[in-house]
């Protein structure tokens, strides 16, 4: 073995032409393997790159939600008018979406309209159950949200919400709206909610439902709103709209929602038409102006 080992050896040397021929093949097969792992590396980061700004296009072209939430007793001809003339008279974008949410908490939708689309699209929501108390409400309309997330990858939506359906819209951003799942919201829409209760104590004597109970004035479900305020999100700009004709929530009740949300997110506005009844607050074009301007500097 020794001897054998000796002549290689002392054969390589006396060849330095194979010598060579050898190191210039470990050298060539070494740039290879270097070439082959720089080639892998220049690969994975073009394929990263060239996927970053495809997910951005497709965020870009994400449309411009606004979903509408009706009050207490609410129906899908709450809102119906409104976004006729969002859609018709101020030509603002279509409605695309209804989400009827039943009795036991299923989400229906009716696609109204192409959603792949760069225009503004409005989301009604329905409830069957108009009468369910704020916490059942609130759940339901986080479960719109998620679909609205989920399904039909919609990041970011404003809300705007009619009497008890601006209150569970707040329920939802302090109970629901920090967690996974669910679209960032951008602007908050009220119009003549009553966070402080109905005035109207006759009203309350004839309607009932755990909704009556909840907006009743100093009721345990809207002080629990004001006692969570410490979970309303930071990032949320709210306008709360009061009518001086409400029959059923004074300007003061529609307006106390700024104890619940900061200062420098808060904006009010009131109507000071008194032919203006609460639920014509959704039938009028004066309001239907400060909402555009809020949402969309229309």
């Amino acid at each position: 073995m020794c001897v054998n080992g000796g002549n290689y050896r002392q054969h390589d040397k006396r060849n330095p032409t194979r010598r060579r021929a050898q190191l210039v093949k470990k050298l060539n097969r070494r740039i290879l393997a270097c070439l082959l792992i720089f080639g892998l590396i220049y690969i994975s980061y073009d394929v990263l790159l060239r996927v970053k700004p495809a997910n951005s296009q497709i965020n870009e072209s994400l449309p411009d939600v606004t979903v509408f939430v009706h009050g207490y007793k609410g129906t899908a001809v709450s809102f119906r008018s409104m976004l006729e003339r969002f859609e018709q008279t101020y030509e603002w974008g279509k409605k695309a979406l209804t989400c009827r949410v039943t009795a036991d908490g299923r989400v229906l939708v009716d696609e109204t309209a192409d959603f792949q689309t760069e225009e503004r699209l409005f989301v009604q929501v329905v409830f069957e159950n108009n009468r369910a108390s704020f916490h059942d409400s609130a759940y339901w309309l986080s479960k719109v949200l998620n679909v609205l997330h989920e399904t039909y990858q919609v990041e970011t939506v404003n809300i705007v919400g009619h009497s008890m359906g601006g209150i569970v819209s707040v329920k939802f951003l302090e109970d629901y709206s920090k967690g996974p799942g669910y679209p960032f919201i951008n602007k908050l829409v009220v119009l003549g909610s009553p966070f402080s209760g109905l005035k109207n104590k006759d009203y309350l004597k004839t309607n009932t439902g755990p909704a009556a109970v909840d907006l009743m004035p100093r009721s345990a479900a809207l002080q629990k709103l004001f006692k969570q305020k410490h979970a309303f999100p930071s990032d949320v700009q709210v306008l709360a709209l009061a009518g001086s004709g409400d029959q059923l929530v004074s300007v003061k009740s529609a307006l106390s929602l700024d104890q619940i949300v900061p200062a420098s997110q808060f904006q009010q506005a009131v109507v000071s038409d008194r032919r203006i009844t609460h639920s014509g607050l959704h039938e009028s074009e004066e309001v239907d102006r400060i909402i555009g301007r809020f949402l969309w500097n229309e």
